[in-house]
């Protein structure tokens, strides 16, 4: 038996479409919803929930951005101090204010991509953002200009959805990675390898669909693709010809004076960059160690629409797989999938970003600071015994406004989830508001009776069946408890 396959869901009468599917849809292709948002996906269908979350241009964007005109006035400031001359005391006091705002600038952009995270009506897109981000690797502090990291983000966004090729051309001149990776100091004579091995080995092909030597030869390629100032303290890319090594190269088996755009092309050409993507994508959404016969069938796909995103993204989000049984509840929650679904599930406040991003740097996901360039090792890894607590302490942030290691000024500024309205009022016995909860936090989730006795308990009952008086401080530490499930980990 072959198993589920990338034909389309046929919803049946044994297998219909129903809440836990749409919830899935939600958490999966987005960044998870309350109640009424799995209802009005169940409403819409299948076919018309996907296109929805896909076709997200017809909804409106965020419009907030972060303002770097005091660094770039710093750095401008900085070119010139450099160019007159000036004492070193004047050079290390820039320098100073220089760090300081860097530092500050990072993390007011941190803060502001976890309040669109926790906002945007766009979910699918952002939920691509985080994709590239974690695939496409940047970040603090090998690149120690927040901008960068602010524009590489605004790319990511631009074409979240659209051909992977472009972004591969794009990424390649982007500030952010031309500085994360050295790119902009791949000189002629001295050729710098960094780019072109992570550009083969993680971004594209994958170990052993190329050579050390194929590597050697990409990397003269690009060279010569670097950055310069502007007079207003912004950074550009540029191709500086004097430093591009326009000698013959032989790569992947092909020769020429090749240029960076040319590696690129040829690297679209190997079968292999069919599978890449496509492997990354379904384990991203769908489960990990994907069998072979499907990712084939994307490949075939992405290769005949010339390798944009979009086509994949609806094969697999009205797949039979994607919604079979091995696909649901199987993946563990990353540190952001888990803060930012539980404040989507809630319908809190963006204000709560600050807090939010803090919890999830003390699970182990730092935004615009990953590890190293292969990004987070995700899945089980997610889960160690220092993280496990951090997991459990952020159900006391979201129904307590506390948590350890929460700085006053953050802890005063957070307001705990506001409970009026979790759960409705004609809600009367404890199996009633618990059901009301779990499908708040923990829609489609197969709950034992033991868990189920304890959240019980929680509402002062015995039994589901017990009439309980709903106050806040009981619905809170319901929420409490089944956010320290082991379940509630899980998407």
């Amino acid at each position: 038996m072959a198993g589920p396959s990338l034909r389309a869901f046929r919803p049946s009468a044994t297998d219909p479409w129903d809440a836990a599917k749409a919830a899935h849809l939600l958490q999966r292709a987005g960044l998870g919803g309350p109640p009424e948002e799995v209802q009005r996906v169940l409403a819409l269908g299948l076919e018309a929930a996907v296109d929805e979350l896909l076709n997200y241009e017809h909804r409106p964007d965020l419009s907030e951005a972060v303002d770097f005109s005091e660094l770039r006035q710093s750095y401008a400031e900085a070119f010139a101090l450099r160019r007159s001359g000036g004492s070193e005391q004047a050079r290390r006091d820039l320098q100073n204010r220089i760090n300081r705002l860097q530092r500050e600038k990072l993390q007011e952009v941190r803060v502001w991509w976890m309040a669109r995270l926790v906002a945007t009506p766009r979910p699918l897109q952002e939920k691509m953002v985080l994709f590239w981000h974690g695939l496409l690797v940047s970040g603090f502090p090998d690149v120690q200009n927040p901008e960068f990291l602010y524009i590489q983000n605004h790319l990511f966004r631009r074409l979240a959805t659209g051909n992977f090729k472009q972004l591969i051309l794009e990424v390649s001149r982007d500030p952010a990675m031309l500085t994360y990776l050295d790119n902009s100091s791949n000189r002629k004579g001295k050729p710098n390898e960094n780019y072109a091995r992570e550009l083969l080995e993680l971004f594209t092909l994958g170990v052993g669909h190329y050579t050390e030597q194929d590597v050697k030869e990409a990397a003269r390629a690009f060279t010569g693709w670097t950055l310069r100032p502007t007079p207003t303290g912004e950074f550009e890319f540029y191709f500086n010809a004097a430093q591009h090594d326009d000698g013959p190269k032989t790569f992947l088996g092909r020769r020429g004076t090749f240029d960076g755009t040319d590696i690129i092309d040829i690297i679209f050409e190997q079968p292999a960059a069919s599978r890449w993507l496509p492997r990354k994508l379904f384990e991203y959404l769908v489960y990990l160690q994907p069998e072979d016969r499907l990712v084939d069938e994307l490949a075939r796909i992405f290769r005949r629409e010339n390798f944009e995103v979009r086509p994949l993204l609806r094969t697999l989000l009205t797949s039979e797989v994607f919604y079979s049984p091995r696909a649901r509840r199987s993946q563990v929650k990353s540190p952001v999938q888990l803060v930012v679904g539980t404040a989507r599930a809630l319908r809190m406040s963006p204000a709560a970003a600050p807090a939010l991003l803090l919890a999830a740097d003390r699970m182990g996901q730092m935004l615009l600071m990953p590890p190293n360039v292969g990004g987070w090792s995700g899945g089980r890894a997610w889960i160690t015994t220092a993280t496990i607590l951090d997991r459990y302490n952020f159900g006391s942030l979201i129904t307590e406004g506390r948590m350890p290691g929460l700085p006053p000024r953050l802890q005063e500024a957070f307001q705990p989830v506001e409970v009026a309205g979790l759960v409705p009022l004609t809600a009367r016995t404890a199996g009633e508001v618990i059901s009301a909860l779990l499908d708040r936090l923990l829609p489609g989730a197969a709950i034992d009776q033991r868990r189920q006795f304890a959240l019980w308990r929680a509402l002062g009952a015995n039994r589901g069946s017990d009439p309980v008086e709903v106050t806040p401080q009981r619905v809170r530490s319901a929420l409490h408890l089944m956010m320290s499930m082991p379940e509630y980990q899980l998407t």
